[in-house]
């Protein structure tokens, strides 16, 4: 419950984090079974995508034996410069997204035959297979509330991403299935002795690769089902979980494969490790890996050494701490040995029974030069060494004024070390700078397209050197030492291709044509021999990943490396190469001399495919069909959806229906909301929307909402109004601004007060991090500052609030303080009132006059003051922290320092914006439980539980 809690969060703080603007030119496409909504720009990707998806979807159904009668809403875009998409399989309202940034050859995805065909299946696969509904009535009407299918809710997730890659294989005839990075990666895991228990496939964050586990070795682990016990068996499975009778997933795979799923999967684990082990007896005599040269962990940073063979530039990471880009040195690491030696020696000369350990791995070398990044959200993408030894080009993800991240190029000058920010929003990673320094070729993604470019390293100009293309995908630029020649790695006619380019005439050959993802087979990462000679470059064949040489002169290629894991990122020096071994806790760096070739060795087709040679696959071509013309979004589909919320607090007590109206896109949101409850709380209604087609947001909240304060003397407060506002938002990497200003008008009816109330009202905030290592230091501001008149009364209010704060990825610990003042002379209505809580039918600027404080009943204190101050600590991943606060409210000139009201309590609270991919407004929801420990209430022990919709 923990893991599935903390997965939904992650979900939801992602949806609401990263997504293009609804205010963007947004077109729509239609076809039989799918709506295609996306910005103007990305519509050759996406005619490209909706011409096969009908045909991939019936090539889905055939498999799987089941044909939702959704029509599902796509939504393209690309957000986080990655490649990456999700399904959503809501039995209502179903949704795909697809990011349209192609993954590297040398990625777990990058065996593809085409990148947006192989999304599609993946993405279709999970909503063909787990929109399956169930045919237990019960659980049918239970759907109504939780709409999500059997399959879903009761299978692991290796099951459903396991049968997605299942299908990717199957339908492309490339894919993992059919890479060699999953052989390769299965080998070496069952090599070691150390494959994921069978809990572990699902979710394992804790070890290197262990969340790509549940594609890999469930796929890898539904296929030996499969092939054990028939092609039906899987399909016998999804028969049974959606079963009239009910059943777990455990009694539904019993009942297929006669055996619970954790048995099997141990007899699977065997015979994998069986068959790794044959395939390293088979290569005995035949390895050729070089020696360790450092040994390192997690997803060590591609090597780059610089031309006089003297430095190694890399990126260090683990799991728990953030990046750093380092510089090593090649030369012999003489002071970590005399220091090994010399303890060695004291420790020996102590105790001469002593018996000194065995090292079989390198001393770690300290850096000569480190950048460290900020925090773990700020990453290094492929440094390389400009014109000698002194500077270094890199890619680091910025984000852009609406959160989308794009990479951009940074130059790292050594011996000054400042850092300097060449370009912005350029989309431009895999730069590699010329001999002399002056300029740089590097690969730029943007709106689903690829290109290579020429970057001039004094002025940051870009210029096109070929044309941005869905197809052919570019990567991995590298300029000869000369300057005068580019290689690169290209994908297209299905396949990953070496092709050499001469600089000054444009003119192209293919080096390495026969590279095809059917048998797995690839090439990424190359790198020029120090003489220009030849290209070296990591070849991804028959299940092995190795380095091999290209010469120039089109001779035939030479296997460098024979290793039984895999050879990755070459990075030639004068004396030999470094390169990237892949290892079970990550990556080692280890070196090789190139005036030898590897053994010949040809792997036994008794070794099983799984961990060896993938099987050779031929797959039938999806159907490519016409498409109309794409349409403006508009206002877009709109969706209603039901919410329900409110709760009970001390003075509170109330429950909240509503309707929610809207579109996927988030361009217009709509709440109607009731209010109704006991002898206190809140009674009345609120239409409020927001529309989202412009850069500055338009909001406005229609509102009658009458409060009773208290039971005895009946005493109640009503108000009917309304908002209307507009709010804009400004994103950088550590920092965001958010403004919101507008005006209200409202009837007054209460505290001796029925009159009209205007008002105008703006409030800016301010929220950032500065990074320290794995913590951050937390820090805001905010301000309402709201000016208006009641009856014949003026008034100002102003609010203002500061935090601070530290906090790591799973803790926090906060300090806040607010204070706020209204003029003297006010009603009663306008006066500060300590406690309550914020309900949805009250629009932000009708209630400005209280000081929510869930644990208290309203009106626990009045005054036209306040201070507040607060503590908040949070430990783990769940959202549950303990708090202090303690608050006094007073009139101006009565204040005493000794007057506060001071509680302490835990609490769970959730805050998310608006979500329209899964059809929610925006919520905060808190539960909670707090002690009294001065004041009017000391002693008292009150609870709350409380919702609020925002559109």
């Amino acid at each position: 419950m923990k893991l599935a809690f903390a997965i939904l969060i992650a979900s939801l703080v992602t949806l609401s984090s990263f997504a293009q603007a609804p205010h963007a030119d947004w077109q729509t496409i239609e076809t039989e079974h799918f709506r295609f909504h996306f910005p103007v720009e990305y519509e050759e990707w996406t005619r490209l995508a909706a011409g096969r998806m009908e045909s991939i979807r019936e090539r889905l159904i055939a498999e799987i034996g089941y044909a939702p009668p959704q029509k599902i809403d796509v939504l393209i875009m690309d957000p986080m410069a990655q490649a990456n998409g999700s399904a959503w399989p809501f039995l209502a309202n179903a949704r795909m997204v697809l990011w349209t940034n192609p993954p590297g050859p040398e990625s777990v995805i990058g065996n593809h035959a085409d990148w947006i065909e192989l999304l599609a299946v993946h993405e279709e696969a999970h909503l063909v297979h787990l929109l399956r509904p169930s045919r237990n009535p019960m659980r049918q009407l239970m759907s109504r509330l939780l709409p999500l299918g059997p399959i879903g809710l009761a299978s692991p997730r290796w099951v459903s991403e396991g049968y997605a890659t299942v299908m990717e294989g199957d339908f492309t005839g490339s894919g993992r299935p059919n890479s060699a990075i999953r052989a390769s990666i299965l080998r070496e895991w069952a090599r070691a002795g150390r494959l994921p228990s069978y809990g572990q496939m699902a979710n394992d964050s804790g070890s290197f690769m262990g969340m790509s586990m549940a594609y890999l070795m469930g796929s890898a682990y539904l296929e030996w089902l499969r092939e054990r016990e028939g092609p039906d068996s899987l399909r016998n499975l999804w028969a049974r979980l959606t079963a009239r009778k009910t059943r777990s997933f455990d009694e539904a795979f019993t009942g297929v494969f006669g055996d619970s799923p954790a048995r099997l999967y141990a007899r699977f684990t065997a015979e994998l490790t069986h068959s790794a082990l044959e395939i390293e007896a088979q290569q005995e005599g035949a390895i050729r890996e070089g020696e360790l040269w450092q040994d390192l962990e997690w997803a060590t940073g591609e090597p780059a050494v610089s031309n006089d063979g003297t430095r190694l530039l890399t990126v260090f990471r683990s799991r728990e701490n953030p990046e750093k880009l380092v510089v090593l040195s090649t030369e012999e690491n003489t002071k970590a040995e005399e220091k090994w030696n010399e303890e060695v020696r004291k420790i020996l000369e102590r105790d001469p029974e002593d018996v000194a350990a065995v090292r079989r791995r390198p001393l770690p070398r300290e850096p000569l030069f480190e950048l460290a990044a900020s925090d773990r959200s700020q990453h290094f993408l492929t440094p390389r060494w400009i014109a000698g030894n002194d500077a270094i080009l890199f890619s680091r993800y910025e984000p852009d004024s609406e959160g989308v991240l794009h990479p951009d190029l940074y130059r790292w000058r050594l011996t000054e070390g400042s850092v300097e920010r060449l370009t912005r929003g350029a989309d431009l990673r895999d730069a590699d700078a010329s001999p002399d320094g002056s300029w740089a070729i590097a690969v730029r993604n943007r709106w689903g397209k690829s290109q290579l470019v020429r970057v001039d390293l004094s002025t940051a100009e870009v210029t096109e050197v070929t044309p941005a293309t869905v197809t052919p995908i570019y990567d991995s630029p590298r300029i000869s030492p000369d300057g005068r020649r580019i290689v690169y790695v290209r994908h297209d006619e299905r396949a990953w291709r070496l092709i050499v380019r001469d600089v000054a005439s444009g003119n192209e050959r293919v080096l390495f044509p026969t590279a095809t993802p059917q048998t797995g087979t690839s090439v990424a990462q190359p790198a020029w021999s120090s003489g220009g000679e030849s290209v070296y470059a990591s070849l991804f064949q028959n299940g092995f990943i190795d380095v091999a040489r290209f010469p120039l002169d089109g001779s035939a290629l030479e296997r460098i490396t024979r290793t039984r894991s895999a050879a990755l990122a070459p990075a030639p020096s004068p004396d030999g190469l470094y390169f990237l071994a892949l290892e079970r806790d990550g990556f080692d760096i280890r070196f090789i001399t190139t005036d030898q070739t590897a053994p010949e060795f040809t792997l036994a087709r008794s070794a099983w495919p799984l961990a060896g040679m993938p099987d050779t696959r031929s797959v039938t071509p999806f159907e490519v069909r016409e498409l109309a013309p794409s349409r403006p979004y508009g206002t877009g589909r709109q969706e209603l959806s039901f919410l329900f919320g409110g709760g009970y607090a001390p003075g509170n007590d109330m429950y909240e229906l509503g309707l929610r109206l809207g579109d996927v896109v988030g361009r217009s949101n709509v709440l109607a909301i009731g209010s109704f409850g006991g002898d206190d709380g809140f009674e009345g209604g609120a239409i409020a929307g927001a529309w989202r087609g412009f850069p500055v947001e338009l909001n406005a909240h229609l509102f009658s909402a009458s409060e009773q304060l208290d039971d005895e003397n009946a005493q109640g407060i009503e108000q009917a109004g309304g908002e209307f506002g507009a709010a804009w938002d400004r994103q950088w990497r550590n920092r965001t601004l958010d403004v919101a200003a507008g005006f209200l008008v409202q009837q007054v009816e209460g505290f001796a007060v029925d009159e009209d109330q205007t008002s105008l009202f703006v409030s800016p905030d301010y929220r950032g991090f500065v990074g320290y290592g794995s913590w951050r230091l937390l820090y805001g501001g905010s301000a309402w500052i709201q000016s208006g008149r009641t009856g014949d009364d003026d008034w100002n209010r102003l609010v203002g609030a500061v935090s601070l704060g530290v906090g790591s990825d799973s803790s926090s610990l906060r300090v806040g303080y607010t204070r706020g003042r209204i003029d003297d002379g006010v009603s009663d209505a306008d006066r500060f009132k300590l406690g309550g809580v914020k309900p949805s039918i009250l629009a932000r600027s009708a209630y400005t006059d209280r000081v929510a404080v869930p644990a208290l009943e309203l009106r626990t204190l009045t005054g036209t003051e306040f201070e507040s101050q607060a503590a908040d600590v949070q430990l783990g991943d769940l959202p549950l922290g303990g708090f202090y606060e303690r608050h006094r409210v007073f009139d101006r000139g009565d204040s005493d320092d000794d007057d506060w009201l001071e509680l302490a309590g835990l609490r769970v609270t959730l805050s998310t914006d608006s979500l329209p991919l899964l059809g929610i407004p925006g919520l905060d929801l808190e539960l909670g439980v707090a002690q009294i420990l001065s004041g009017p209430l000391d002693g008292d022990t009150n609870w709350w539980i409380t919702t609020s919709w925002r559109p």
